[in-house]
């Protein structure tokens, strides 16, 4: 009879044994970066969204940039802005969590290494909504304070100290020059992880209608210990990828 050389049962199982280890230390890691690129692809359909409808904004009006329109310092401008250029399936007014009422942020949220915490539910903005992707968003009038242009932007004719533009205060070291507008963004709104640099972030939008984070530097390093929405600085330096 011929003899048919196989696999032993041993052999079978020491295989699977070794499939087992190899798969437990792999997987949990592709996970995490499964996890993170999907917080990463909502993040940037966001950022897109509102980059067009600043766009959409300025074009409508016929704005040179949005220090002329009335989104600074003006509730009912930014309300308008907000439900005319996104698709709002839930409008939670001024509050990112109304303990009444509706919910669009979580009502707290931690710091990416979990040490600290923040309580949202007496925070609030000019406007805070859910939009269709299902991202919370809060929208806010930029930190920013009347300073000398040093061009006529009054249009007297004249160049001094009545001419003024939108110029930022100071935010530790960083220079927040002409933020127009400030936005908290939740990508998946209530739901979890509900951690800052992970589903909670910052954007800002400067006069031009540029989405960026006004506060980001060429450093390697993040905050991972305030408890407050991170800027999205790093995820655009390292080409749209959560490195951290």
């Amino acid at each position: 009879m011929k003899k048919f050389k196989a696999f032993t049962l041993a052999e079978v199982l020491v295989t699977l044994g070794i499939i087992g280890v190899v798969s437990a230390m792999t997987v949990p890691t592709l996970m995490q970066n499964y996890q993170r690129q999907s917080y990463v692809t909502q993040l940037h359909k966001v950022y897109n969204e509102l980059a067009q409808a600043c766009e959409r904004y300025k074009a409508d009006n016929n704005y040179v940039n949005l220090k002329e329109s009335r989104l600074f310092n003006n509730t009912a401008g930014m309300q308008e802005f907000v439900k005319t250029y996104f698709k709002v399936v839930k409008d939670c007014g001024n509050r990112y969590y109304n303990t009444n009422g509706a919910k669009c942020f979580p009502q707290k949220f931690k710091s990416l290494d979990g040490t600290h915490e923040s309580d949202m539910s007496k925070g609030q903005c000019m406007q805070v909504a859910t939009i269709a992707s299902g991202a919370a968003l809060c929208f806010d009038s930029g930190n920013i304070d009347d300073a000398a242009s040093g061009e006529d932007t009054n249009g007297d004719g004249k160049v001094d100290d009545d001419d003024k533009v939108h110029s930022s205060n100071k935010f530790g070291e960083y220079d927040r020059n002409a933020i127009v507008m400030q936005v908290e963004v939740d990508i998946n709104g209530p739901k979890g992880p509900n951690v800052t640099g992970r589903d909670i972030f910052s954007l800002d939008v400067r006069s031009d209608g540029m989405v960026y984070d006004a506060a980001w530097t060429d450093s390697s390093t993040i905050d991972t210990v305030h408890a407050w929405p991170m800027g999205i600085g790093k995820i655009i330096a390292d080409g749209w990828q959560m490195t951290y």
